[in-house]
């Protein structure tokens, strides 16, 4: 590919795929390792894993339901993903959290997005003014925008999300994606 298709080409892509991102919380470190094992079973290897960190630190949210103790991390897949799956990988995520789930009692979070040249999305059930209904129930939530190189929180962007250590993760995912755009 000359460096002019390799130019025409990248707004394409950037505008249609995503490199596959997801948080993964649960109490139970060994679920985080047995959901991870899962995952790439549906989307393929992983590219980059973060260090677990305590969500308790961030957010009460979940304990009524899941308890206190909640360790999250976050995970990146290899593979490209088209970006209109956000709802089919969100269903997927929501069966996934009923299928652990005790006394109907979530016992696993898992949160899908992507990333892209320009942005970092994630897929919710809930509705909200900022959220973009993508249809079967699920809403996608804006989380960073890129400016420089640096992704930028939003107003509504989670407390964890904002974090120095957040933020660098998904600059490398972002890094990763660019490069795999380029090397098309």
């Amino acid at each position: 590919m000359t460096k002019r298709n390799a130019k025409s080409t990248f707004p394409i892509i950037c505008a249609r795929e995503g490199k596959l991102i997801a948080a993964l919380m649960s109490a139970e470190p060994a679920l985080l390792d047995e959901l991870t094992q899962r995952l790439t079973g549906l989307y393929g290897p992983l590219e980059l894993r973060s260090s677990p960190y305590s969500f308790d630190d961030f957010s009460g949210y979940y304990m009524p339901e899941m308890g206190a103790g909640q360790q999250k991390q976050f995970v990146s897949f290899a593979p490209m993903i088209a970006i209109e799956r956000l709802p089919e990988l969100k269903l997927t995520a929501s069966a996934l959290e009923q299928e652990y789930a005790v006394d109907g009692k979530r016992r696993i979070n898992i949160d899908p997005g992507y990333v892209t040249h320009g942005q970092m999305v994630l897929a919710t059930t809930k509705a909200f003014s900022h959220r973009i209904y993508m249809g079967q129930g699920i809403f996608a939530e804006l989380t960073y925008v890129c400016k420089g190189k640096e992704f930028m929180p939003m107003e509504w962007t989670y407390p964890d999300y904002r974090e120095p250590f957040a933020r660098d993760f998904f600059r490398q995912v972002r890094e990763a994606y660019l490069r795999e755009v380029r090397e098309r």
